[in-house]
């Protein structure tokens, strides 16, 4: 019954009287999603749409949001800083974007979470290229081994989204577009190394064929690191290897169809705690994961209507070795919507049908208490309209999710803005739902004499609002953002028993707190980017683990030549509250701040040099009890753009 809903709604769309469609121009391509210019409108059609700093593509789910009429808050990170600070890590470039905090478990490499706004690090929706990239089996997704060096763009959106992107996304949604979008012919190659022994090289080109494009990335790195235990014993090393290929602007008929495929391969060694007393040994222990992921898309215009079809795989594999207990999960997520988009006048309606399968197994040897394969299904049927004219802005959102697991669930979400004009100010508020279904490993998870599934848990609920305002001063841009978040049956570990498991609480989550962000230039040598947090996360009064009440970030770009820049960053994390598991008392991991310098040089168009500092103070900082941070590191890479 639910999929004859689902398939009525549909087509009750395409039979329906439409107002005419508008005339577009020139389509550009970022990810999935492309960038309409209105053949009237005073943008270039030949801008680039990945360095774009006035469109955001999570905005919408078929075309692109001009920033001053999302009413949410959000964050670009655009090609030209990705290159600046020369971070490596992804995650370490969302330590500058507000209210987002990392976790690293260690050395590069090693598991990495990001949570917004004081959620969980499985309340983040990530998307890669238009595919969810989660972990199916945790419910979230492991910045560990995603590098940047095929990266051009990426967006976030905070607060709770679920009204238009789903489960996943009660905290924020992540965007991040690679290389493999891009349509215009280019080749890359560079070679980087330098301290812990580290190397990574990369290749990559996009080739163009009869008006479409054939994107190809391949990257390497390997790094010996460093104790993670801090014993002073063996390395704990990384090595990765990934490829990226994507096949755009397919003109077949009226279809234009983009294809991309994915697949990485990491390996993070790690000290495991093999005689469970709360402190990490010194140990051989390693993670192998592989991640393949798939997406193919379709865009034509019917009934009035600009369609756009998705069908995404994401699959994962883990096989842990070197622990006490051996363990290889298995968790493929398969996902297919279809949005359509209406333009009219001052109006934008979208609505969207979707589909989802999630699969998990878990095996730990013949005959083993884990082993098992289970399964979870959803549909949902979703409408955003969007209505924007002179100064006003107005937005609202709805999204019906039919589990055959849980209860059904609706989420919503309305905003509205208002720009003045004539002193480059804009305010705006929204209020939303969220849900967050609980994660395979949450359900059915089982390790031995450690944590055991509780399949009778039920979805997380949030309810948030966020008053912000914007405002333009001549070259600078500054935003700030009252936000807060109250979060119902969110689900715990329950150390309290044996074997440990999952629960939901019955007590409220409180997450409030003030963001801050300012960019802009001096001069024509001087960029700089900065933000801050203030955050008050707390659970029945209790503050939250892991969520600093103080973060910072600082970025000055200095150009003093046209072939030299400099660029120095300043990340600060706050102190934050985590649980020592030797005495499974709740502990204060102290603040710190990480600096680099990153210097480069442009010999010609082509060849650029540069050298990279991290951490250039040596602090002696944990993220996580009991994980040992890696010092100060120097790096130095040459890379060919032609």
């Amino acid at each position: 019954m639910k999929r004859l809903y689902l398939s009525a709604a549909v087509i009750a769309v395409y039979v329906s009287p439409i107002f005419s469609s508008q005339a577009y121009g020139q389509i550009h391509y970022i990810g999935n999603s492309s960038c309409y210019v209105p053949v009237d409108s005073d943008i270039d059609e030949e801008m680039s749409c990945p360095s774009s700093d006035e469109i955001i593509a999570i905005g919408r789910r078929v075309s692109p949001s001009n920033r001053n009429e999302v009413t949410s808050p959000n964050t670009l990170i655009n090609t030209a800083e990705i290159k600046a600070r020369g971070n490596v890590y992804i995650a370490d470039l969302l330590r500058t974007v507000p209210g987002a905090s990392v976790n690293r478990s260690g050395p590069q490499g090693a598991l990495t979470q990001l949570r917004l706004r004081g959620s969980e690090g499985n309340h983040v929706l990530v998307l890669v290229d238009g595919v969810e990239v989660s972990n199916p089996n945790t419910g979230e997704f492991d910045f560990g081994s995603l590098r940047s060096t095929d990266i051009v763009r990426i967006e976030v959106l905070r607060g709770e989204q679920s009204a238009l992107w789903g489960s996943d996304a009660l905290g924020g949604v992540v965007n991040i577009i690679t290389r493999a979008g891009e349509t215009n012919e280019s080749y890359k190659l560079s070679i980087k190394g330098g301290s812990f022994n580290t190397f990574e090289g990369q290749v990559s080109a996009v080739v163009p064929i009869n008006g479409a494009a054939l994107s190809i990335n391949g990257n390497v790195f390997r790094t010996d690191g460093y104790d993670v235990s801090g014993n002073n014993s063996e390395k704990d090393g990384s090595d990765s290897r990934a490829l990226n290929v994507g096949l755009n602007n397919v003109e077949i008929g009226g279809l234009t169809l983009s294809a991309k495929y994915s697949n990485t391969h990491a390996v993070s060694e790690f000290d495991a705690d093999t005689d469970f007393n709360g402190r990490l040994d010194n140990t051989l222990s390693e993670t192998q994961t592989d991640t393949h992921t798939g997406r193919i898309s379709a865009r034509f215009d019917m009934a009035g209507f600009s369609n756009l079809i998705n069908l995404s795989v994401a699959d994962t594999k883990q096989n842990t070795v070197g622990t006490s207990f051996p363990n290889d999960t298995t968790g493929k997520r398969t996902q297919l919507n279809w949005a359509a988009e209406k333009t009219w006048d001052a109006h934008n309606l979208t609505i969207l049908a979707e589909t989802e399968k999630e699969e998990f197994s878990n095996f730990g040897g013949v005959g083993a208490g884990q082993n098992q394969n289970e399964s979870i299904q959803n549909h949902a049927l979703a409408a955003d309209y969007r209505f924007n004219q002179n100064a006003i802005t107005l937005s609202a959102s709805a999204r019906a999710d039919f589990n055959d697991r849980f209860d059904d669930s609706q989420t919503w979400r309305v905003g509205a803005g208002y720009a003045f004009e004539n002193i480059g100010g804009r305010v705006r508020a929204s209020v939303g739902t969220g849900v967050k279904n609980p994660s395979m490993t949450e359900l059915f998870g089982f390790f031995p004499a450690f944590f055991v599934g509780n399949p009778d848990l039920t979805p997380e609920t949030s309810l948030g609002y966020n008053i912000g305002y914007d405002q333009k001063l001549g070259d600078w841009n500054f935003s700030a953002d009252y936000f807060r978040s109250d979060l119902k049956n969110e689900i715990f570990t329950d150390f309290g028993v044996f074997p440990s498991t999952a629960r939901n609480r019955t007590t409220d989550s409180k997450r409030e707190g003030v963001e801050f962000e300012a960019r802009g230039s001096i001069g024509d040598t001087l960029d700089i980017r900065a933000s801050a947090t203030f955050l008050d996360a707390k659970e029945n009064g209790i503050r939250e683990l892991r969520r600093p009440e103080f973060l910072a970030s600082a970025t000055a770009t200095w150009t003093p030549i046209e072939p030299l820049s400099l660029t120095l960053s300043a990340d600060h994390n706050g102190s934050q509250i985590d649980t020592d598991f030797a005495t499974f008392s709740r502990v204060e991991l102290k603040a710190f701040t990480l600096v680099g310098l990153n210097i480069r040089y442009s010999l010609n168009d082509i060849v650029t040099l540069s050298v990279r500092g991290e951490n250039l103070l040596d602090e002696d900082y944990q993220e996580v009890v009991g994980y040992a941070s890696q010092g100060r590191g120097v790096y130095a890479g040459i890379s060919a753009d032609f």
